[in-house]
């Protein structure tokens, strides 16, 4: 019995030592311990205005990766705080001016999840595009390597953030920048193909010079790079020996870009000229959420927003297995029927050649 009651004694006495941990709270080890101060509750410093205020400090200083602690407090201390939400939106635009783009996209995720009612909900949605946009953008500045050239799948995601912008809030003022860039990245994926057909012909591999022509033909017909396609199909229908098909081609360069042939109706090329389209952005520069201005905008070369936008919706991109589908095929090229001075592009003849070339 003696056994029992001392096995109560010491099973009280854990209780209570439990106990009182439980009750110290955010109070010291200290006395338990004989040990130093350790904290078991981390508590806020600072009231909730004066983590904003010192955040907005910093990052007016350009200190972001401060401004994001001090921010990242906020949220912690007081996650239902008048200051919460709009911390948020100031954290997701630090954390891109930092270079942290993959983080600046998931906090726009975030926000995007937690505060769907929120009237700033479009600039999530927007700076979620823009930090994907930039991905993995160190091996762009590491290897200097166009943008055409560089992993596609950060722009592809790019592309349907910002597609989902414009089917939801189409009247946002971060709208017209976004399909801007949205065109931007439609053009980039085309001037891939195109770089490749002309990496092609240089080789003399003709056939698979007109697949990558007659991709950008199929799924980019509104891209920059449809003079150049044409001017690829042209070029190597006539070395094939496809004289008639590349006769109907020069006829579509004649009356739509006469400049890409020469006087003796030889073809030109765009094999070696520089790209220029990274140096031609015009979309503006992320800035900081702010309820009294609206975003930055480009320069929209004539163009109205409400015509940047509309433009913007009609392109998509091709699925990911799109290049296991044939394209259609036709029993010409083209269709030569004028259309305001101009001619239409019709399905390209894919029955002529031997289109069994993987690349």
């Amino acid at each position: 019995m003696q056994a029992v009651g001392n096995t109560f004694i010491k099973l009280s006495s854990i209780t209570l030592l439990a106990l009182s941990v439980n009750l110290v709270g955010c109070q010291t080890f200290k006395n338990l311990t004989g040990g130093k101060d350790v904290d078991a509750v981390v508590t806020a410093e600072k009231s909730e205005q004066a983590y904003y205020n010192d955040a907005i400090a910093q990052i007016d200083k350009g200190r972001y990766t401060q401004a994001i602690e001090d921010l990242t407090n906020l949220r912690t201390f007081y996650p239902t705080g008048q200051y919460a939400e709009q911390a948020l939106l100031d954290m997701m635009y630090a954390q891109y001016e930092s270079g942290q783009y993959e983080t600046a996209a998931a906090s726009a995720e975030q926000f995007i999840r937690l505060y769907p009612s929120n009237p700033q909900v479009s600039y999530a949605y927007y700076v979620r595009g823009v930090a994907n946009m930039q991905g993995s953008s160190e091996g762009l500045k590491l290897f200097k390597l166009n943008q055409a050239e560089r992993d596609t799948a950060y722009y592809r995601i790019a592309f349907a953030n910002f597609q989902e912008l414009l089917n939801k809030y189409p009247n946002s003022p971060y709208a017209p920048d976004a399909a801007q860039r949205m065109t931007f990245i439609y053009n980039q994926f085309a001037e891939s193909e195109m770089s490749a057909a002309n990496w092609y012909i240089e080789r003399e591999a003709y056939v698979a010079a007109v697949n990558r022509a007659k991709w950008v033909f199929q799924y980019y017909p509104l891209s920059e790079s449809v003079p150049d396609a044409i001017a690829v199909l042209a070029y190597s229908h006539e070395k094939l020996g496809l004289t008639d098909l590349a006769k109907e081609y020069k006829t579509l360069l004649q009356i739509n870009y006469p400049n890409m042939l020469s006087a003796d109706g030889r073809v030109k090329l765009n094999t070696k000229r520089e790209r220029t389209l990274v140096n031609k952005l015009t979309f503006g520069q992320l800035s900081r959420f702010n309820k009294d201005t609206t975003v930055a905008t480009g320069n929209y070369s004539g163009a109205t927003k409400t015509q940047v936008i509309r433009n913007a919706a009609q392109l998509s991109l091709p699925s990911d297995n799109a290049a296991n589908t044939a394209a259609p095929s036709s029993t010409s090229p083209l269709r030569l029927t004028n259309d305001n001075s101009r001619v239409r592009l019709g399905a390209v003849e894919t029955d002529s050649i031997d289109m069994t070339d993987g690349n």
